[in-house]
């Protein structure tokens, strides 16, 4: 699997650190003192540094400052074709930014890909930001919206590939746990009908024969036991109406799987066995 947190604090962190630091070249003065004269956001600040600093500080009573800030900047870059201003807002939001990165798990695209989707989706997301329209959360839509785009962008590679998981991928995401000597329970566990049985589900996921999203959708909800609203709103990050168009579009894919899988197991109940 890709996009840990050493990949993130690596590469990613590089990047972002190369972004501050072009934000913060003094060829740039000039750019943010023309700035200054026409956004008030900017008046308290001789530089790009100073507005930088301010956007660290993460205390509640500094949001309405960092809110026009961060207004400030995009409206910059929305209208400037200077580089200082989409390395400012990259810098500005690097935090958030690394938490989103450390989020993207799988490999449905290159580790390197995935740290240019974040950047160019967030910056993408910026320049088209509507300012006129949504006048306050600016912070909280930027990392909604990215987040969202992102992923989106995600499950349509995953979907477009219908990658399916080795063996070597199986083994490393399941060891075998089992005790070297069976124990009898004493008690016959029950099984709801309308789920399987958690070997027929590996025995399916052994043969390697299901796309990423299906195994995914499975190993969350059946083998880890994931509630399935809570899966679909970790897919997408918060939005209400998301989450609820994603967990009815996972729940008809569940049961589909779940149908597929029990009439696999039937068949190989019926199946007779190959002697030695």
């Amino acid at each position: 699997m890709v996009g840990g947190p050493s990949s993130v604090s690596d590469f990613f962190g590089h990047l972002l650190g190369l972004l501050r630091v072009e934000a913060l070249s003094p060829r740039h003065q000039a750019v943010f003192a023309a700035a200054r004269t026409r956004r008030p956001a900017f008046a308290r600040h001789a530089t790009l540094e100073s507005v930088l600093a301010a956007m660290d500080d993460a205390r509640e009573e500094t949001y309405p400052e960092r809110e026009a800030l961060t207004r400030a900047l995009v409206a910059e870059m929305q209208t400037s074709s200077s580089p200082a201003w989409t390395a400012a807002l990259a810098a500005a939001y690097a935090p958030m930014l690394r938490r989103l990165r450390r989020r993207l798990l799988g490999n449905a695209v290159p580790r390197e890909d995935l740290d240019q989707l974040v950047l160019a989706t967030f910056l993408s997301v910026a320049r088209s930001f509507p300012l006129s329209r949504w006048g306050d959360w600016t912070a909280a839509r930027l990392r909604q919206q990215t987040a969202r785009e992102v992923f989106r962008h995600l499950r349509k590679e995953r979907a477009e590939q219908h990658e399916t998981y080795t063996q070597a991928q199986l083994a490393e995401w399941l060891p075998d746990t089992r005790h070297a000597t069976p124990v009898e329970s004493p008690r016959r566990p029950s099984v709801r009908r309308s789920f399987v049985k958690r070997d027929a589900v590996l025995v399916h996921l052994a043969r390697a024969t299901l796309p990423r999203s299906d195994v995914e959708v499975l190993m969350a909800t059946v083998v880890r036991r994931e509630k399935l609203r809570a899966y679909a709103s970790r897919l997408v990050d918060g939005d209400t109406t998301e989450v609820e168009r994603t967990y009815q579009r996972l729940k008809r894919q569940r049961t589909r799987l779940m149908q597929r899988l029990r009439t696999q197991a039937a068949d190989t109940a019926t199946q007779p066995s190959s002697g030695c």
